[in-house]
């Protein structure tokens, strides 16, 4: 569907990226054991895991509001979503850095379900259960929009080059369409629009990861274990500038947003994000 064409190639995607890795292994590995079943009596997943309105929330099935995010219909269901997290995942997750994006993802994909299940309980879509981790994919890619809304991406039908926040308006567009006329897959459009709506809020809004830093670091002192908080977002991968630089710019997201940023500040962030 697309290819990054930002210019340098990292040596590996996943360096400084160990849960876009896993993401991938992840839903490759339950697609398998969901199509062949489990156990000796061929357990399937999907039926215990497919996000679904009643079984959520009157059956308290809660689980099923994370599990969905791991589920896919086919073979190119599965293809195209982890392409798309290979392509862009480890991009936004050496920004965010792997926790926050791994609170990030799942949130997003959450907060798909939860938009799906307003329209449908409203009377807007039917009533279905929902499978993937596309709620989660938009998430990134509404992530990618807001730190390098001009990176360059190539379509892959039709070959076509266009920007990042191009791109997004594009394909945004054509799910809010869907929804508003309840055309084909409309249940899953509206998922992937509470995705990409709740990423750009959390985008906006970086303090609210903030719970996701925890405890860092513990530091043993003469009066006992002392917490060092370390609540800034930090690249996981090392950079060729003064680490004061870093240090400020990333400061500056945490206390204002990636929206504050300038365009110069911007690109060190996507070139930070593009190192191994």
């Amino acid at each position: 569907m697309f290819n990054n064409r930002t210019g340098n190639q990292t040596s590996s995607r996943f360096a400084g990226a160990p849960v876009t890795k896993w993401l991938l292994i992840c839903n490759v590995a339950i697609y398998v054991l969901d199509i062949f079943g489990v156990g000796a009596n061929s357990f399937r997943l999907r039926p215990y895991g497919a996000f679904e309105i009643t079984a959520c929330f009157d059956l308290h099935q809660y689980w099923r509001l994370l599990s969905f995010q791991f589920l896919h219909g086919s073979p190119m269901h599965l293809l195209f979503n982890m392409y798309a997290i290979y392509m862009f995942g480890g991009m936004v997750e050496r920004v965010l850095g792997s926790k926050r994006f791994s609170a990030y993802y799942l949130l997003c994909g959450v907060g798909g379900a939860l938009f799906y299940s307003l329209l449908a309980v409203s009377g807007w879509l039917e009533v279905n259960g929902l499978v993937g981790a596309s709620a989660g994919i938009f998430g990134i890619l509404v992530a990618l929009i807001v730190i390098a809304p001009d990176m360059q991406v190539m379509l892959l039908f039709p070959p076509i080059p266009m920007k990042m926040k191009t791109f997004g308006i594009f394909i945004l567009g054509i799910g809010i369409y869907t929804v508003l006329t309840t055309g084909n897959n409309a249940g899953g459009e509206a998922g992937h629009l509470g995705g990409a709506l709740l990423g750009f809020v959390l985008m906006k809004n970086p303090k609210w990861l903030n719970w996701v830093d925890g405890l860092d670091v513990k530091r043993v002192t003469a009066h006992g274990p002392k917490t060092h908080y370390q609540p800034k977002i930090r690249p996981r991968t090392a950079v060729n500038m003064e680490s004061s630089e870093v240090d400020r710019i990333l400061d500056k997201v945490t206390q204002n947003g990636i929206h504050s940023l300038s365009e110069e500040e911007r690109a060190t962030l996507l070139r930070i994000s593009k190192k191994d």
